[in-house]
């Protein structure tokens, strides 16, 4: 396995990032807010730097940059090897196949930028000009270790095996293992990981910030970017001094903010939502919301009609029931999206829910 071994000083800030997806501008503004110092932070970045957002070409460029600093270090994510394979790797049945599942990717905004638009024809020599035109860009997609590994931490961008000899496990599952923060490992150190939005777990108490569970040194810090609908960018912090460590964090949503006008206190309860989990049973509607009871664990509450989906027989839901937040005049609430009376967004405090319209500007 492609591991980059540390030994870290007794003193050191380690920026830890994860997810970027895209979002190169987004990136900048929370190493920004970070205060981020390339001559004295360590910066991680946990892979899937490309896909789903819409600056494919600047964020691996700009990532490529900051890794000419020996104290940054990007691991590859299973997105990122999307467009390692389709430059090197794929035939062009399955070439085209993914084009299907997503039209706009990393590679083709890089053969849009040397003036090729489709690859149904002369397939293997368009694939060739792409590549020769962007081989520095995916030379380093193609190098970029599966782990960073220190004294007291392991870095990774899903998960690892159960086991002792840790280095053994698949590559998928290196890259693609879900709910890892349900899993165990057998390590005397903490594993850090992305790629399954934090959100998604019970610990994450109704917000997309990183979780850091103690008790299986496990520590997961995707803030869904790109993933959620509202997701957001997430920077976990770790100090050390000698002996000791501290744990920070810094989000930035990525939509502008606006301010709260009046206060609102929600007398709800949000009700934890497994995604996966979840059996919803429609007992009602109110406007854009559906009344549920989940019959996986008996709670019921307002869930809006299009955060729920049915597969495998089933009405799942993708955010918590009951989710209204409360908010204070004068505080920032970040607007991703309307429903009905409410607006859909994350508060000041991180908390990931509805807020009446009438108190939003």
């Amino acid at each position: 396995m492609r591991t980059v071994k540390l030994t870290l000083p007794e003193q050191y800030r380690i920026i830890c990032v994860s997810d970027i997806h895209a979002h190169c501008d987004d990136f900048k503004a929370l190493l920004n807010k970070c205060g981020y110092r390339s001559d004295s932070d360590y910066l991680f970045i946990l892979g899937d730097i490309l896909e789903k957002g819409r600056q494919n070409i600047e964020t691996l460029r700009f990532v490529k940059k900051l890794c000419e600093n020996p104290k940054c270090i990007c691991i590859q994510g299973n997105n990122d090897t999307m467009c390692e394979r389709m430059a090197y790797r794929d035939t062009k049945e399955k070439f085209l196949s993914r084009l299907k599942f997503r039209p706009n990717n990393a590679y083709i905004d890089m053969a849009k930028a040397v003036g090729i638009s489709d690859f149904d024809d002369d397939f293997d020599n368009k694939r060739i000009a792409v590549n020769k035109a962007f081989s520095d860009e995916l030379q380093f997609i193609r190098d970029l270790p599966l782990a960073i590994d220190t004294e007291d931490f392991l870095f990774v961008h899903a998960g690892i095996e159960n086991r002792t000899d840790w280095k053994n496990s698949e590559e998928t599952t290196i890259q693609t293992i879900p709910w890892f923060l349900r899993c165990t490992h057998p390590l005397n150190k903490y594993v850090v990981v992305g790629h399954f939005p934090t959100f998604n777990f019970s610990r994450a108490n109704n917000t997309n910030l990183p979780i850091i569970y103690m008790e299986k040194r496990i520590i997961d810090i995707d803030g869904g970017c790109e993933v959620k609908w509202a997701g957001q960018l997430n920077a976990l912090i770790i100090k050390k001094n000698g002996n000791d460590y501290s744990f920070n964090d810094v989000f930035l949503p990525l939509v502008p903010s606006r301010r709260v006008q009046s206060d609102f206190i929600s007398d709800a309860e949000y009700k934890y939502c497994d995604v996966d989990n979840s059996d919803l049973e429609i007992l009602g509607e109110q406007g854009e919301l559906y009344r549920v009871k989940n019959r996986y664990d008996g709670s019921e509450g307002l869930i809006p009609k299009r955060c729920t989906g049915e597969w495998d027989g089933r009405l799942h839901g993708w955010i918590n029931q009951d989710c209204f937040l409360s908010v204070k005049k004068d505080e920032q609430f970040y607007v991703y999206g309307e429903i009905g009376e409410y607006y859909f967004g994350i508060a000041q405090n991180g908390q990931v829910g509805l807020v009446p319209k009438e108190h939003i500007e």
